[in-house]
């Protein structure tokens, strides 16, 4: 989520602290602070997520113990419709971004940039760091034969992308919106009527309906955090993605970079809590009774579980992203304290790397005779503070990381 600075190499400066504040200059502050509270929420969701009864997040298969019911409902109700926002939002975002960095640079010097900040990180996570991480996670007698089994099959027959799925769909959507638009320019005037047309709660209520039946179609066929991918890139969340991503473009145009229209910003916010709020009942419902047995609603399938869990979901990932960018413009535009430049800085580093604080923080923590409540908020809290810490280590120490990451 740049704003299309290049960093320059440390040594340019002199000194870290000029060129942190150099990059900070070239930014949108909101933005930026979006950022940071994105990146720890979803930090702090996986340090939760951790000790659910289920196969949310890779250390949840070997808790050593388990929220109660009574949590698991409340966080579901509570904080789940809120989940489903956070990455359709980094896509609207970066969909937003996209057109200006492609004027600035160029369509060769874009696909270059997209490959060295999303593909590199993407690479190296899939192929070195995430695999040696994940061998010893397995719940007992299920260890795979050998290392280089698990590596090529931790993702059904293929590779586990992990977190960075999204990176690696961002990667591709980058690409091809490079590609549309060279193949756009050659035909001048065909695509200006959908860009003039402004957005309103109508048009985005229908986008929502597209996403709702394309997502119910693809889970047909790629259930809902299924594994049967050549690379696991959560193709059931493609539609919702990539309709964000393409929102952005279009919105781009119409100034909602800078600011979203009011109207549309109090619309969004009235659906999206009358959609959250019977996502919230709609899914503790299922989990006080034992309506979503076998998890019938999520995974997709030909039933009125699978549609109404779609559609509530297509609905808040349409509309809430809208409406969140516009709370962070009219609120988070301004210096925080808890989200200095530093911080700021390392918040693609500690998405990328918070595997290891998160199931480390876990491990370290497992001999001790604490509740699953207690140890999930020590590790959501504690990752969150090391995940961004490791990252600016990282960047600060390791000669080339800030060009990457």
């Amino acid at each position: 989520m740049d704003k299309n600075f290049r960093d320059r190499p440390e040594s340019a400066t002199g000194e870290r602290g000029l060129a942190v504040g150099a990059w900070a200059a070239h930014r949108r502050l909101y933005l930026d602070n979006l950022k940071v509270v994105l990146v720890a929420a979803i930090i702090a969701g996986h340090g939760i997520a951790s000790y659910a009864d289920g196969e949310i997040w890779p250390y949840s298969e070997i808790r050593e113990t388990t929220l109660a019911d009574a949590t698991t409902i409340g966080l579901l109700a509570l904080v789940g419709p809120f989940a489903l926002f956070m990455i359709p939002l980094l896509f609207l975002v970066a969909g937003l971004l996209a057109p200006g960095s492609l004027e600035r640079k160029g369509p060769g010097r874009y696909a270059r940039d997209r490959l060295l900040r999303l593909g590199i990180p993407f690479a190296v996570f899939v192929l070195v760091l995430w695999p040696p991480l994940m061998y010893p996670i397995h719940p007992p007698g299920e260890t795979p034969p050998s290392y280089w089994y698990d590596f090529t099959h931790s993702g059904g027959w293929g590779l586990d992308a992990g977190v960075m799925w999204f990176v690696g769909v961002l990667l591709i959507f980058s690409l091809g919106y490079t590609g549309w638009t060279r193949w756009r320019s050659r035909r001048p005037g065909r695509f200006g009527l959908l860009a003039r047309r402004r957005v309103s709660l109508g048009g985005l209520l229908l986008l929502a309906l597209a996403v709702t039946v394309t997502t119910f179609l693809i889970r047909l066929v790629y259930e809902y955090d299924g594994d049967e991918y050549l690379v696991d890139l959560n193709m059931y969340q493609w539609p919702q993605c990539l309709a964000m991503f393409g929102l952005g473009v279009v919105a781009s145009r119409q100034g909602w970079l800078t600011a979203i229209p009011d109207l549309v910003r109090r619309r969004c916010r009235t659906a999206t809590l009358v959609a959250g709020v019977a996502f919230g009942a709609f899914m503790a419902y299922g989990a006080s009774t034992g309506a979503f047995e076998g998890e019938s609603a999520w995974k997709g399938g030909l039933n009125l579980d699978a549609l109404a869990f779609t559609t509530l979901e297509s609905t808040m990932a349409v509309v809430g992203p809208v409406w969140l960018l516009a709370v962070a413009q009219r609120h988070l535009d301004r210096p925080l304290r808890w989200a200095r430049p530093a911080v700021s800085r390392s918040a693609y580093g500690a998405f990328m790397l918070q595997g290891y604080v998160l199931i480390g923080l876990a491990v370290a923590l497992r001999p001790l005779p604490l509740t699953a409540e207690i140890k999930a908020l020590l590790v959501a809290g504690g990752s969150m503070a090391g995940s961004f810490a490791l990252a600016w280590l990282l960047i600060k120490r390791a000669p080339g990381m800030g060009r990457v990451l």
